[in-house]
C-alpha cells in the first residue's frame, strides 16, 4: 500500500482490545507506514488523538469504535484531505452496516486497505454533529438501559430487550415540528431523525434513507396506547415500523422539534443536549473508505 497512516482505537468499545493489535500488525505487515498507532483507554483522548493525525496530514485515519466514537470525531473531518477508516467495534455498528462493512476484523481491514474514497453526509442537531440518528423520547429510556456489560454480553439483541423494556414504562408527551413550511403537532412517544439508513444497529430509519441522499429522513411514532409500542417493537425489528398509521414518516433537508415538556436527546447512542432542537443536513459532509 505505501501509504501513511494513523490507527486510534476507543480501549472501551465492545471489541476494542481485541482488535487493536490484530489491525495494527496486518497493516504494518501491508506496508502501511503507520506514524500513529495508540489504544485508547479513556474515551475522551480519542477526540485529540484523532485532532492529532489530522494536524500531521496524515491521508488515512483509522478510527475503531462503536457509532459513538464515530459521532464525537466525525466533523473533524469536514474540510480536510484525509479519509476516515471505519473499524466497526461496537454493538450495534450502525455507520458500518451503511457503509457495507462487516464488523470482520479480516474484512474491515481489507476495506482499509483496498477500499474506495466515499462521500457521505453528517447530520446536525444544535451545535452536535452525527453520523447515524438523533431521537427524542423512548431512544433515551433505551439508552439509558443499555449497560457496557450487557452490550458486551448480549450483542445487538439488547436492543430489541431494551425496547420492549422502555416501551412498558415510557409516558406520551408533547411534540410540535416545523417542516417544509408547516407546523405538526402530535402526543408522541418518538421522534427519530436520521442522516443514515439505520439506527440501534440493524434498525432501518425508513425504507428510502440513506447516507448520502444530501436528506434527513425520520418519522414520529404518535401514541394511542401502550399496545401501539409493542407493536411498533416488532414492526422496528421487521423493518415494517413506517407503515404503521401511528408512524407519521418525513423527509427533508432541515426541521425543528420542540416538545412540552422538555426532553433529552439521545445523539448516535449518546445522551447529548435537550430540546428544542434545530435539525439540519451536511450532504458529502466527509469522506470515509468504502467498500
Amino acid at each position: 500500500m505505501n501509504q501513511s497512516a494513523a490507527l486510534i482505537v476507543n480501549g472501551k468499545s465492545r471489541r476494542g482490545r481485541e482488535w487493536f493489535s490484530q489491525v495494527e500488525s496486518t497493516l504494518k505487515q501491508e506496508a502501511v507506514d503507520l506514524r500513529l498507532s495508540r489504544l485508547v483507554r479513556d474515551p475522551r483522548h480519542i477526540s485529540p488523538s484523532v485532532k492529532e493525525a489530522l494536524q500531521m496530514g496524515l491521508p488515512l485515519v483509522c478510527v475503531g469504535g462503536g457509532d459513538g466514537t464515530f459521532s464525537a470525531i466525525s466533523d473533524q473531518f469536514i474540510g480536510v484531505d484525509s479519509t476516515l477508516g471505519v473499524l466497526p467495534l461496537g454493538t450495534g455498528n450502525s455507520l458500518a452496516r451503511d457503509l457495507g462493512i462487516v464488523a470482520d476484523v479480516k474484512q474491515a481491514v481489507d476495506v482499509l486497505l483496498k477500499g474506495k474514497p466515499r462521500k457521505i453526509d453528517l447530520g446536525q442537531v444544535n451545535d452536535r454533529f452525527f453520523v447515524n440518528v438523533a431521537t427524542i423520547g423512548l431512544t433515551t429510556q433505551i439508552a439509558e438501559s443499555l449497560t457496557d456489560e450487557a452490550k458486551r454480553r448480549l450483542g445487538r439483541a439488547v436492543y430489541l430487550m431494551a425496547v420492549c423494556r422502555a416501551a412498558m414504562n415510557t409516558r406520551p408527551f408533547t411534540v410540535k415540528i416545523d417542516i417544509d413550511g408547516e407546523r405538526r403537532e402530535y402526543r408522541a412517544h418518538q421522534v427519530v431523525v436520521g442522516s443514515g439508513r439505520y439506527h440501534g444497529g440493524p434498525f432501518q430509519v425508513t425504507p428510502d434513507a440513506q447516507i448520502d441522499s444530501g436528506r434527513l429522513s425520520g418519522y414520529v411514532l404518535k401514541s394511542s396506547g401502550r399496545g401501539t409500542l409493542l407493536r411498533y417493537a416488532l414492526n422496528l425489528w421487521r423493518g415494517k415500523h413506517v407503515e404503521m398509521p401511528e408512524v407519521f414518516p418525513f423527509d427533508t433537508e432541515s426541521l425543528r422539534v420542540s416538545t412540552l415538556p422538555t426532553k433529552r436527546l439521545t445523539v448516535d447512542g449518546e445522551i447529548q443536549g435537550k430540546t428544542p432542537a434545530e435539525f439540519r443536513i451536511h450532504p458529502a459532509a466527509i469522506q470515509v473508505m468504502a467498500p
